[in-house]
């Protein structure tokens, strides 16, 4: 079964891809301009590609909690939706506070980069990078990765 994690945001998301108990493609993707229905569209389009590649079948997105939901993520989930639904794929939100839920260790964003990172040591060299930046650029990147595999995890238990 192929997972696409996605943390969605409107100025950078992170994308993850799960085939089985592999960690296939993680990425962090940058859209610089202000919100508009195009830049949304060409957000669209980048989880579209990861989508029909990959063959994925099940999405899961992580969500910003709803102090956070601008008229632009509101709008992006709409379409994110519509998305999911033409391409027949099963779909599950998650929030920050079900991901803290699922592992009451997850206290703040170094310990989503660390367990993550623990999961899949292939992250280890974004892991150091982002301990040393001020801003974390690949935290939306680490999300992905969870959240696709606590949704693995809860579908496919060992």
């Amino acid at each position: 079964m192929v997972i696409l994690g996605i943390s969605i945001g409107t100025r950078s998301s992170g994308i993850a891809i799960l085939e089985g108990n592999q960690l296939k493609v993680w990425n962090t993707i940058s859209f610089k301009a202000s919100w508009s229905e195009e830049k949304g569209d060409t957000i669209i389009a980048h989880y579209e590609q990861y989508i029909k590649k990959h063959n994925v079948k099940i999405v899961i997105v992580k969500i910003p909690r709803i102090s956070h939901h601008t008229d632009g993520i509101v709008n992006l989930l709409q379409k994110v939706q519509k998305m999911i639904t033409y391409h027949g794929c099963m779909v599950d939100y998650r929030s920050q506070a079900e991901i803290k839920e699922a592992l009451p260790r997850i206290r703040n964003k170094r310990d989503v980069i660390n367990y993550t990172a623990t999961l899949y040591p292939v992250l280890a060299n974004h892991q150091q990078r982002e301990l040393t930046n001020r801003n974390k650029y690949h935290l939306r990147m680490f999300e992905a990765v969870l959240v696709a595999h606590l949704a693995l995890q809860e579908k496919f238990p060992d």
